[in-house]
């Protein structure tokens, strides 16, 4: 914990000094992108990311039920600077860092993970693969958006608090169990009663966004989104860094889509400004330097089911996004994530689906 202390304090002096620079368009040295439009206010949003190993190959389904095998999460965004007067508080006391804020938001997060090994027929202990265990949690998160230096690069930062448990107390054994019995009974699983044992567990995360183009001109088809963060809590401790490269028509004023597991939660709601139509192509890389995996390290306190975690881990991502009518937008992202602990056969492949509307008219 102390690692990771000092390395996100750190990284977020780093980039509270980033040289400002007096960048233009017309300057080649130069990388700029236009400024949000001043009270081109964002409404609220709602969103839901379903992610599963089936959606990795949806076609030929060869990716099932293995490791990180389903999500679900639902976010709600309010609007810009819809704020509890606590939360707006909480912002008021936190460091800006560089950061010329233009809005704040706040939400709620509620989601599920599963977790289980390659074998799903046995009812033993499985002590060389990944254990079974679920995860069950809600939250609340803040984000703040404006621009930093003299070129007016939009940034964006993340906090979240989730608070929430393991074990059967999650449901995943209950729900996936179920599942399989009424849509896919040739493939029930047999294990839950090995899974990790209930727990309270609490997450904070962090995660602070640069959206860059070359020019004015070209942000609209063409940026790139590098990030970096972390998680701290009994339920994961990692730094990350990675970003993501966007190419496409009217390119949406957000930083992309995110995971269930990044340590950012989803924004950019529709504006009065933004057009009905956008659709764009993207490619991301995000590494991790992870102390502390619940999920495979075991539980907090007490003996259990565990695997050797491996600390480095990567995630490859491709995906593709569209915005209709300027309120709905669907993307998918299929992720290849390397090696998480010791004795893993092959890399993960998980694919995330994501459905937000947007309510400002």
């Amino acid at each position: 914990m102390r690692r990771f202390s000092v390395v996100v304090l750190a990284g977020y002096m780093l980039v509270s000094v980033l040289p400002a620079r007096n960048c233009r368009a017309d300057s080649q040295a130069s990388i700029v992108t236009p400024a949000e439009p001043s009270g081109d206010r964002q409404g609220p949003l709602l969103a839901v990311t379903e992610e599963n190993d089936l959606f990795s190959n949806p076609i030929t389904a060869d990716h099932t039920d293995r490791h990180y095998t389903q999500g679900l999460k639902l976010t709600w965004l309010n609007g810009d600077n819809e704020l509890p007067p606590w939360a707006r508080t909480v912002s008021d006391d936190l460091p800006k860092l560089g950061l010329g804020m233009t809005a704040q938001n706040f939400g709620y997060v509620l989601g599920q993970n599963m977790y289980t090994p390659a074998n799903l027929q046995t009812n033993a202990l499985i002590t060389n693969d990944r254990p079974y265990a679920g995860w069950l949690y809600g939250g609340a998160f803040l984000q703040r958006r404006g621009e930093v230096g003299d070129a007016r690069i939009p940034v964006q930062e993340s906090f979240e608090a989730d608070f929430g448990t393991t074990g059967p107390g999650s449901l995943a054994g209950w729900i996936q169990t179920h599942f399989h019995q009424t849509f896919d009974s040739a493939s029930v699983p047999h294990g839950w009663k090995n899974q990790l044992s209930g727990e309270p567990g609490l997450l904070l995360k962090y995660q602070r966004f640069w959206r860059l183009s070359p020019d004015a001109a070209t942000a609209r088809y063409l940026d790139l989104i590098p990030h970096m963060g972390g998680e701290l809590g009994n339920i994961m401790i990692f730094q990350n860094l990675g970003g993501i490269l966007r190419v496409g028509y009217n390119l949406p004023d957000d930083f992309g889509p995110q995971l269930i597991d990044s340590p950012a939660s989803l924004g950019g709601g529709t504006t009065s400004n933004s057009s009905p139509f956008a659709c764009y192509l993207f490619g991301g890389v995000d590494g991790r330097a992870v102390e502390h995996n619940l999920f495979l390290d075991g539980n907090s306190f007490r003996s259990g089911p565990s695997v050797e975690r491996i600390p480095w881990v990567a995630d490859l991502s491709t995906g593709g996004a569209v915005r209709l009518f300027g309120h709905v937008e669907i993307s998918y992202t299929r992720v290849t994530r390397t090696h998480e602990f010791v004795g893993q056969r092959r890399a993960d492949q998980f694919g995330s689906l994501e459905a937000k509307a947007m309510f400002l008219f």
